[in-house]
């Protein structure tokens, strides 16, 4: 197993580009920026009732962290870095791509073509988690080279293959072994709090199957139906697309073929166009975006036919 050199503070971080590259400002920056911003500014009266009954405020935006690939989380400065973030955040679940890549070593075959399953890296991986009482948000993600119909990789350096699989039949049963294992390690009443959410991005470059939105549909039922096959506690679903898209069309499928599906999942990005998540020409700020793409999927769950979906939907800054 080969990573690229790190520097450990890299391997865990949320994917804000900006703040990531922006560098830390000196207490005689942020004073700048005060003055700047209160000459600028017209006179404003707050009046607070310090008396008043208080107001929850969860942060939900610190439940679920963003942090690159699987493998990354076997390193002592990712585990560290976890620790580090959760001290502050209370974070509950950590979401990563490519549970699936070759690197973790989940999945291969004989000279005949036999399934051969290793699940050494994968508990190495989950173990951490828990170790540090961080459950998983399980993307069910890439294909495994021998188990995947094109070898065209994704550009992504690590090459992870985003196309359909050779045999849906195996992939089915790859997903039902993989589900099995993870309740006879942990136990169902600990995997039943987790999340399978099956791929990453399936409308972009990250699905490479024809037509898009059929095909990946496709995938999803056999994934879903594998883990319900292992226990119906098993929480799943998607679409796990970018740009706040297909959500009420997912919704839809599920209800039509009767598709197992416990939440909706979405991501998207400040710097997303309103082309793109609304099919619109407006010019909304960065710092809109992400409520706004919220706002447009609530209102699709909650106007579809399974408006319970709405407590158990997810649109995240993507990553």
């Amino acid at each position: 197993m080969q990573d690229p050199p790190s520097s450990g503070a890299d391997d865990f971080r949320t994917r804000d580009k900006v703040a990531d590259e922006a560098p830390p400002m000196r207490p005689a920056h942020l004073l700048f920026v005060f003055l700047a911003a209160t000459a600028i500014a017209s006179a404003q009266t707050v009046d607070i009732d310090a008396g008043a009954p208080g107001t929850p405020f969860p942060h939900f935006w610190e439940r679920v962290f963003g942090s690159g690939r699987a493998i990354l989380s076997l390193r002592e400065s990712y585990r560290n870095d976890l620790r580090a973030t959760a001290a502050v955040t209370g974070l509950e679940y950590v979401r990563f791509h490519a549970i699936f890549h070759d690197e973790v070593g989940l999945y291969d075959e004989t000279k005949d073509g036999q399934p051969v399953y290793n699940f050494s890296y994968v508990d190495q991986i989950y173990d951490g988690l828990r170790d540090n009482n961080v459950r998983p948000f399980v993307e069910l993600s890439f294909m495994p080279r021998q188990l995947a119909a094109s070898q065209q990789s994704h550009a992504f350096w690590y090459k992870p293959l985003p196309g359909p699989p050779k045999d849906y039949s195996r992939w089915e049963e790859m997903i039902r072994r993989f589900g099995q294992h993870l309740v006879d390690r942990y136990g169902i009443d600990e995997v039943a709090r987790w999340y399978f959410e099956v791929w990453n991005e399936p409308n972009i470059d990250f699905w490479t199957g024809e037509p898009k939105e059929s095909t990946y549909y496709e995938l999803y039922d056999y994934a879903a139906r594998a883990l319900k096959s292992v226990s119906p506690r098993l929480r799943v679903g998607g679409p796990a697309t970018a740009q706040a898209a297909w959500a009420d069309r997912f919704i839809r499928h599920c209800v039509e073929t009767k598709a197992p599906v416990d939440f909706v999942s979405t991501h998207v990005y400040g710097n997303d166009s309103a082309e793109d998540v609304f099919g619109t020409h407006e010019k909304i700020p960065r710092a809109d975006m992400v409520a706004r793409a919220v706002r447009k999927v609530f209102d699709q769950v909650k106007a579809s036919a399974r408006p319970d979906q709405i407590g158990r939907a997810s649109c995240r800054e993507r990553v």
